[in-house]
């Protein structure tokens, strides 16, 4: 039978050739992850074939890429070839390109494995490859995507990294016959903005209570224990100032200073690209601030010695009090039973019950069987040497039942073997530093099982407190499953206001302060820049505020006191709980609360403070002249009254029966052919007009409380004006005061 020949056409070629091309280049010119390694079930992977590529971001966060199916954290399955090439061709190529410190952008290339795979089984394929890819496949992604139970904000993320691969297959023209496909997942709805009720609690349960920021300092306060110490401490930092949990590893020893001034700060290093911060600590938290960072400074203290131990000392185990061996002891000699437990602290003499305890079961430990194992020459210790038997004091090993010698020892590690261990558990990549400061400076540096109620704490070792430990002190739920570990609060005997377990997550305080500043109408680049942020937009989603408090209201708060009474800075705060740097209050609220009224509340476009005059508020601008007045506050227009302000309208109608009286007098004496009357007829006349027209805008019933009211400028011709030439005929048709003054020398 003759063989069967299957043209191709050429422009498939050519794509073939383009992809093929991408692979080789991507595989053997760029060089990004070529010195990884990964320790796979089947032995040791390094470079193009590993199935994990691993990196640091900025600030030590580790991110994996897995090139297969996660079964769970440990297990997966690999993906098969090509697409395998293709995936980290993929992920080599775009972050040699931009280095990204995030997954999500690759997040679909499991399920588009999946959809090949699936439809390699229904054509009878073995292999899987990305020049398979059709329009069915692609539709079969966006069914499972669209039919998992991910949230809305998980799908958008992974349709956005599934619409941005199939881009590149067409720009890199590995395949041209793909129907155009762009994310249909939309952004998740904002619950800040939606008026169901599952939105409306899930707001209010973002921003912790005040009675629940009160339990945490209850709990600073009672706290005995050192994890008690020691979490509570950090509660404190974030109640004070608005960080994210991660941002408490940078605090060093250096970190809370005093200015000239004699004002407390910390200096903050943002986990979100903001620059190092100087951050106030409130006058109230000065001497909790200070206490909390003290404690910090004690409880850290043996971890931040241990780590500059092992930067200063290499290969040298730091002898510590647990210790039974001499001071002199050598580094590489091999160590007994129980100076290799002691060394490791792991528990050995005497239980309660009088029995030997023995340290052998330990042996599972995954590091410590294979160190064990590698110095006895021997795959595995427990089984080939050690059995199920006993070891003697003498590392002797003893029969199971009449605990005999065997005749055979075994040898256990020496100092210098410890510290190797050492090294390969707690030396970072980055060691010594921690970002831009020295490991050994880091206040919250503490070592293994340091507070870890079953197993004792390993002297020589330094490890960064994580967002797990934090949050397992604050209370908060753990995955379903997991078992719920007692917080700080459940130690104290300390609950929530109705009874109940007081729980709280590490992101609360920083919503809770937030939304203190935007109750107190705290301007939006203040907050963002007091809370580390980049982008000011960041600012909206922790505004806790209810939707009462977001209401603009506008009526009158009210007078400060009434009677005998007077406002507390907790009513105070309560009346300008509904505005916000948006919205500011308005100018009687900020008279009434007896704070600085600013020139724009009045409707001055202009930065400042007014100053009180009594009847209301000069707004001049000193900057363009000096007072032209004399202090005549009444008939300026550079004085605005506002509607409602206490004691002003009976002040002006006392001056307007003043002017009455003094008008009268003049038309008198005018009539008397007094010399000089006429004239005080006209300015008293001038002057009461203005005067009536303030009092009749006062008592408009139109116009609210608040409103600022002031002369109009027909009534108040301007002398700057005049001495700079400009005309005011068309502002004041009816008063010239040129023609006055001709008409005065006629007279004479």
């Amino acid at each position: 039978m003759s063989d069967v020949l299957v043209f191709t056409p050429k422009h498939k070629l050519d794509y073939q050739k383009n992809y093929a091309d991408f692979i080789a280049f991507a595989k053997n010119d760029l060089t990004l992850f070529g010195d990884h390694e990964f320790k796979a079930p089947l032995g040791t992977q390094k470079g193009w074939e590993c199935d994990k590529w691993s990196w640091d971001t900025a600030r030590s966060k580790k991110l994996t890429i897995v090139f297969g199916n996660s079964v769970n954290h440990s297990k997966y399955i690999p993906f098969k070839q090509p697409f395998a090439d293709f995936a980290k061709a993929y992920v080599r190529y775009e972050q040699s390109l931009n280095h990204k410190d995030s997954t999500a952008w690759a997040s679909s290339l499991v399920w588009i494995y999946n959809a090949l795979e699936e439809s390699a089984a229904q054509n009878d394929r073995a292999d899987v490859d990305i020049m398979h890819l059709n329009n069915t496949v692609i539709n079969r992604v966006e069914q499972q995507i669209r039919n998992s139970k991910l949230g809305a904000g998980g799908k958008r993320n992974i349709g956005l990294s599934f619409e941005k691969i199939l881009k590149f297959i067409k720009d890199k023209r590995f395949k041209l016959d793909l129907q155009d496909w762009s994310n249909p997942f939309p952004r998740p709805s904002d619950s800040r903005i939606k008026l169901d009720e599952d939105s409306r609690k899930e707001e209010v349960e973002k921003c912790p209570s005040d009675y629940q920021m009160l339990q945490v300092a209850d709990a600073f306060h009672k706290a005995k224990t050192p994890r008690q110490k020691y979490f509570s401490s950090l509660c404190v930092m974030l109640m004070c100032q608005p960080s994210r949990n991660t941002e408490l590893n940078g605090l060093t020893t250096n970190s809370l200073q005093r200015s000239e001034k004699g004002r407390l700060y910390l200096m903050w290093h943002p986990a979100k690209g903001g620059d190092p911060v100087k951050k106030w600590v409130p006058k109230l938290l000065e001497d909790v601030v200070q206490q909390a960072f003290d404690r910090l400074i004690d409880i850290s203290e043996p971890a931040r010695t241990a780590a500059k131990f092992a930067f200063e000392n290499p290969n040298i185990f730091m002898m510590h009090d647990k210790c039974i061996t001499p001071t002199d002891f050598p580094q590489d000699k091999p160590l007994t039973y129980n100076q290799f437990a002691k060394a490791i602290c792991f528990k050995n003499g005497l239980d309660s019950n009088g029995t030997q305890m023995s340290w052998t079961h330990n042996g599972s430990i995954k590091w410590l069987r294979n160190l064990i194992s590698q110095i006895n020459h021997v795959a595995d210790w427990k089984k080939d040497l050690l059995n199920g038997c006993k070891v003697s004091q003498d590392n002797e090993i003893l029969t199971k039942h009449t605990h005999n010698p065997t005749g055979i020892s075994i040898k256990f590690p020496s100092y210098r073997d410890l510290r190797s261990v050492v090294d390969q558990k707690y030396k970072t990549k980055d060691f010594p530093n921690y970002g831009d400061v020295k490991l050994w400076d880091c206040i919250t540096l503490v070592r293994e099982n340091e507070f870890h109620k079953e197993f004792d704490v390993k002297p020589f070792s330094w490890v960064m407190v994580g967002h797990g430990p934090v949050s397992d002190a604050m209370g908060s739920d753990r995955p379903s499953g997991e078992e719920t570990i007692e917080s700080i609060f459940d130690e104290l005997a300390i609950t929530d206001e109705d009874g109940t377990r007081l729980q709280l997550n590490t992101h609360q305080p920083r919503h809770w302060l937030n939304t203190k500043l935007k109750l107190a109408g705290e301007e939006d680049w203040l907050i963002a820049k007091w809370s580390g942020r980049a982008d000011i937009e960041q600012n909206k989603a922790y505004d806790g505020r209810t939707q009462e408090q977001k209401s603009r209201l506008t009526k009158r708060i009210g007078h400060v006191a009434n009677g005998e009474g007077v406002m507390t800075v907790a009513q105070a705060n309560q009346f300008l709980s509904p505005y916000t740097s948006e919205s500011p209050p308005p100018a009687i609220v900020l008279h009434d609360l007896g704070l600085p009224v600013s020139l724009k509340s009045l409707g001055i476009n202009r930065s400042g403070v007014a100053q009180f005059t009594g009847l209301g508020y000069c707004v001049h601008n000193y900057a363009e002249s000096p007072c032209v007045k004399n202090g005549d506050c009444a008939v300026c227009s550079d004085h605005e009254c506002l509607k409602g302000l206490p004691n002003t309208l009976e002040e002006l109608k006392n001056l307007e029966k003043l002017n009455e009286e003094q008008l009268e007098d003049a038309i008198v004496k005018a009539g008397d052919k007094v010399f000089g009357a006429d004239r005080w007829v006209t300015a008293s006349g001038f002057r009461l007009s203005k005067i009536k027209t303030i009092i009749a805008m006062m008592e408009d019933p139109n116009r609210p409380d608040g409103t600022p009211i002031r002369i109009p400028d027909e009534l108040d011709p301007s002398p700057v004006k005049r001495s700079l030439n400009i005309d005011e005929q068309n502002v004041i048709p009816i008063f010239d005061l040129t023609a006055l003054a001709l008409s005065d020398m006629e007279e004479s």
